[in-house]
């Protein structure tokens, strides 16, 4: 009874989107507000059924209601509560539920929270909106439905995929559909605009607003499932440039070159067209990923959801690619309207669209490296695999880049600001970017580097760094005339301005800790027991094995104690896991951070009649925490950015 209910609220869904499509098109021709507002009202009933839905779902993993398909197979009874409700994302046709209803979420918010002045763009945007909602719909009543049935019905399920039992995977997923959908919300935005010849001020503000959100929810997505990828795959990384990690990464960087379009637009009255452009190819990529990732084209270790939609992907994909066209060839001649402002003559306009070509380009190396086995295998018949050192001999001065564009856009400022950069000031500058990156490269270790190219690289990167660090920070307090950093003065800067700072700290603070990809150290050693292994001034002794029962679980535990100078630092447990209804048995890693490094250890074979034996994959990462804590600097960034947006909007 229940899945024929969810089933039943998904079709009702799919029909209120269509008409809510439709009536959207209609007010665009007749512009009649009856049809407007009935489209709108059909956005309300379209997310109340699909909340439904995912209720109905929800419901059924609880309860283990295995005459579902979709619950037999990404579930059991062994499963613990909160791995039963990130169940619903674990596979392609519960995580394309959660994608539409957070679409339908963002489509009705954004309908009922519009600007009345500027209504005229509402019938354009409901159209846009709720068509691709009907699309997502259709595919979840069709080749994606999350209640097909089972028959017969099993009394245990198949259980959830080992890998995905993890904490980071519960919010990971989320997180980037969050990031994804709200994307949809700046391209109906713009898409609006350049059909209407207009773009006032208010929606720009909203448009950067939506992006800011998204760019938070994709941010933080993208962290987490590098950081899944860390505790739980075993090989001590976190990013691998594979397919899926770059089917989340591409949008992101759209995005952000979006956020710095829009600021040419808002401050210099410029480029306004270039805003539909990438805010469509922000939304594009999103599907473009699913696409390529999903329908089984590119095999992937992140892949865990693919079925056979690969042909409504591509029909949709084609569809939204010849709207974008067909827009723009008719539209994009025409001027819009939008207040133009004077402006410098070199400054912040060069670096800004520098950083967005260096955005486009970085886009264009990934995808080339991602598409290249399928355009080999259609053209010779052969795939060919395109592995991480292609895009890690990219990838380092694409990140130079970056940090030379911040650098040389604080430095373009001077003529703006000459008492900020006045001799004693940059000499003070200099000074604290020399100390701090001499500190900064002797604990690192990157004096210890043996290959002359990457002592080089690593060296000019760090000072750049610090460099761009202090420009940041002595152009924002100087600007805003600090004695003393105190709680009053705080509430006297602009809130955009310091988001924007803590973001672009937040930028450098991660390529610091990137560059300790170049330095880590691992190796492998079989130990018996009360052994004795030395590695990177650590001593490392094998104690002994234990079985430890953990929920679903059961682990076996390599206990390694860990001293350094005769004191003990950690005493850690690399295990495997198995799980009841599998067979193999799963890595779960175990480390001890500090802040210059972690010690990473990986159970890679054990002695598994008396425990006696165990081989080791032992890892130092340096500079691993900086990667993660940067992932604060963009979140609150984007957080201050945003109350900056409302201090504006009032």
């Amino acid at each position: 009874m229940l899945r024929e209910l969810g089933y039943l609220f998904l079709i009702f869904s799919f029909v209120t989107s269509l008409y809510g499509s439709c009536s959207g098109f209609i007010a665009q021709i007749t512009k009649k507000r009856l049809f407007l507002f009935s489209s709108r009202v059909a956005s309300l009933y379209g997310t109340f059924f699909v909340l439904l839905a995912s209720l109905v779902l929800i419901y059924s993993f609880l309860n283990s209601d295995y005459s579902i398909l979709y619950v037999y197979k990404n579930s059991s009874s062994d499963l613990p509560f909160f791995y039963r409700v990130s169940a619903f994302w674990s596979s392609l046709e519960g995580s394309h539920l959660l994608w539409t209803l957070f679409l339908s979420l963002c489509t009705s918010l954004a309908l009922w929270t519009f600007s009345k002045q500027n209504e005229i763009f509402l019938p354009l945007i409901s159209f846009l909106l709720q068509g691709i909602l009907a699309w997502m719909f259709f595919l979840a009543v069709s080749s994606s439905s999350p209640f097909e049935p089972a028959f017969p019905v099993a009394i245990q399920g198949l259980g959830m995929n080992e890998l995905l039992q993890n904490p980071y995977m519960m919010i990971h997923p989320p997180c980037l559909f969050l990031g994804y959908t709200s994307l949809a919300v700046p391209f109906a935005y713009s898409f609006s605009s350049i059909w209407m010849g207009e773009l006032p001020r208010e929606m720009l503000q909203s448009m950067r607003r939506w992006s800011l959100v998204s760019w938070s929810f994709l941010t933080t997505g993208v962290f987490l499932g590098g950081r899944w990828a860390y505790v739980e795959l075993g090989w001590a990384g976190y990013w691998a440039w594979d397919p899926v990690e770059n089917s989340s990464f591409i949008p992101w960087l759209f995005v952000t070159a979006f956020l710095h379009v829009l600021l040419l637009v808002r401050q210099h009255g410029k480029l306004a067209k270039l805003l539909f452009v990438f805010s469509f190819f922000s939304f594009f990529f999103c599907f473009f990923g699913t696409f390529i990732t999903r329908s089984g084209m590119i095999s992937s270790v992140h892949s865990f959801a693919q079925s056979d939609v690969a042909m409504s992907y591509l029909i949709f994909l084609i569809g939204l690619f010849v709207v974008f066209l067909v827009t723009y060839s008719f539209r994009g001649n025409k001027e819009l309207e939008l207040e133009k402002k004077s402006l410098p003559r070199f400054y912040q306009i060069d670096f800004l669209i520098l950083c967005v070509l260096l955005c486009v380009s970085f886009v264009v190396i990934i995808l080339m490296g991602t598409l290249y086995p399928i355009v080999s295998e259609y053209f010779t018949g052969i795939r060919f695999s395109v592995q991480s050192p292609y895009f890690n001999s990219f990838a380092p001065y694409i990140g130079f880049s970056f940090i030379l564009l911040v650098t040389l856009g604080n430095l373009s400022k001077r003529r703006s600001y000459p008492k900020v950069f006045s001799k004693k000031n940059l000499l003070v500058l200099q000074f604290m970017t020399a100390t701090s990156a001499f500190l900064f490269c002797f604990f690192g270790g990157i004096f210890e580097t043996k290959a002359s190219y990457l002592f080089i690289l690593q060296l000019v990167g760090v000072i750049l760094c610090f460099g761009s660090f202090f420009l940041f920070l002595f152009d924002f307090f100087k600007k805003y005339k600090f004695s003393k950093l105190s709680f009053l003065s705080f509430f006297r800067i602009n809130l955009g301005s310091f988001g924007a700072l803590l973001a672009h700290l937040g930028v450098l603070v991660a390529i610091l800790g990137f560059l300790g990809n170049y330095r880590g150290l691992s190796q492998v050693k079989t130990l018996e027991r009360f052994d004795i292994f030395s590695f990177y001034g650590y001593e490392f002794e094998f104690k002994g094995l234990e079985l430890n029962p953990q929920d679903n679980t059961l682990l076996y535990q390599a206990v390694t104690g860990v001293t350094k100078d005769d004191k003990l630092v950690a005493t850690l447990y690399p295990s495997r896991a198995k799980y009841p209804t599998k067979e193999d048995l799963i890595h779960e890693v175990d480390y001890s951070s500090t802040f210059w490094h972690d010690i990473y250890l990986t159970l890679v074979n054990f002695d598994q009649k008396n425990g006696e034996w165990v081989t080791i994959e032992f890892h130092i990462n340096p500079t691993v925490r900086l990667v993660w804590g940067s992932l604060l600097f963009f979140i609150f960034g984007a957080f201050f950015s945003l109350l900056g947006l409302r201090k504006v909007s009032r």
